[in-house]
């Protein structure tokens, strides 16, 4: 079966696409045609494409994970706090005024390129596409070509936090800022079949769910990006929404994150296995849940089997 897997972006609570690949495998499912990906869906779905495990990932991402680690100013690598205070901390403040960014993000694409072993898009055990933004356009870019770490970092590079990667005369940052859930990049590619995860749905928001600037900052930017209409090339075949209320710069506790993903994967072990079925009973069922997404719905009637 050609389908295209796609992950959303979405800090800290990306992680729970490490748990939802983690059930993919033990449902049984085929390996995707391509795997899309925008910021920490960029990079967990860059690091599967390059051969690392899930379980690989839960390892390394887990209870020891210190996201400080990532971070290449030695004044901000302090035992860990929540994210959103490294704001407050020496260099850092220092590089929002002076520089592009809080951090440069060169250790972040040391440890991207260890982990996905310096391979590039022709080396990837499945094929991979990330998207970014281009600021000094706006256009959004798909990564495709040189190594898949830099992909990754350009994907996962948020404005203010890390330093924009420029690369042949563009000055990438976050996907996000164009197309959270890339779904059309596996369209454009001739894949009918997506199957999408998303990290939340945009919605109203209670007062508190505000807690940092970085929410603040978080929340503007998704009321600016949900601001533009889907076309139907942006609408997935079906999805998953692994939702939390995490912020999305609150990387504690990971292993928990990682589970929240794998949890609501096997519960929604039917709906998948459905999504997989074979011959004309396949077919039917994709139509049905394509048809539901479109109306932004899930389709409740039963799937076929056989």
């Amino acid at each position: 079966m050609n389908w295209a897997l796609v992950l959303s972006g979405g800090g800290a609570r990306g992680l729970a696409h490490i748990g939802v690949l983690q059930a993919l495998e033990e449902i049984g499912c085929p390996l995707p045609s391509l795997v899309c990906g925008c910021s920490m869906g960029a990079i967990v779905g860059g690091l599967y494409a390059s051969g690392m495990s899930p379980q690989a990932m839960k390892e390394w991402f887990g209870t020891s994970f210190d996201v400080t680690d990532c971070l290449s100013e030695p004044s901000t690598r302090l035992p860990w706090v929540p994210f959103s205070r490294l704001f407050r901390i020496g260099q850092g403040l220092r590089n929002l005024i002076g520089e592009d960014g809080m951090d440069s993000g060169a250790r972040l694409h040391e440890i991207l390129v260890e982990l996905s072993r310096g391979k590039t898009f022709d080396e990837t055990i499945v094929p991979f596409a990330c998207n970014a933004t281009d600021l000094l356009t706006g256009e959004e870019i798909v990564q495709g070509r040189g190594l898949i770490a830099d992909a990754m970092r350009a994907s996962s590079s948020f404005p203010g936090v890390f330093s924009p990667v420029r690369q042949d005369g563009m000055l990438l940052a976050d996907g996000y800022l164009s197309r959270n859930t890339p779904v059309w990049i596996a369209r454009t590619r001739g894949i009918g079949n997506v199957f999408a995860v998303y990290l939340d749905r945009f919605g109203p928001i209670q007062p508190d769910a505000i807690r940092s600037a970085f929410d603040t900052v978080l929340r503007a930017l998704d009321c600016t990006v949900n601001a533009r209409k889907p076309e139907r090339r942006d609408i997935p075949t079906a999805s998953i929404c692994v939702e939390s209320e995490r912020s999305a710069f609150d990387f504690s506790r990971p292993d928990a994150q990682i589970d929240s993903g794998y949890r609501l994967a096997m519960e929604n072990r039917d709906y998948i296995e459905a999504f997989f079925a074979t011959g004309p009973a396949g077919a039917v069922n994709r139509a049905l849940m394509g048809r539901a997404e479109r109306r932004g719905t899930r389709y409740r009637g039963r799937y076929s089997r056989s």
